[in-house]
């Protein structure tokens, strides 16, 4: 399988598999912080007392702190099954699409930790 297949199939994966997650990690948020889910708007004339949650920022960012902690763990293990992986593949041949997975999930934790981390 060429590099481009290999790279379009790795990427409609990815996609497909964290597409759900996306949506399910967003509405658990929101719950959370004790706001409605994404969805329609509700009617601000329907309670015109109605005021937005107060902005925490201690809340934020002990919810952040959290994640971080968590996020550090799965990369943690990650890192490890990506180590087993390569340990398995003869890179001198050919590269297996299991390690490419493992590499490309280990950097977007890697990221989404230091997005957290920044702010």
């Amino acid at each position: 399988m060429d590099n481009q297949k290999r790279d379009f199939l790795s990427l409609l994966l990815t996609t497909a598999v964290a597409a759900p997650i996306t949506i399910f990690a967003r509405v658990t948020f929101a719950q959370q912080m004790g706001r409605r889910a994404p969805g329609p708007p509700l009617d601000p004339l329907s309670d015109p007392s109605a005021q937005p949650p107060p902005f925490d920022p201690k809340k934020i960012q002990e919810h952040n702190q959290k994640t971080i902690l968590e996020d550090i763990q799965k990369l943690y293990r990650l890192a490890g099954e990506l180590k087993d992986e390569v340990e398995k593949t003869d890179s001198r041949n050919t590269l297996s699409l299991a390690m490419v997975q493992k590499a490309k999930e280990v950097e977007k934790l890697a990221k989404q930790i230091a997005n957290l981390a920044v702010g």
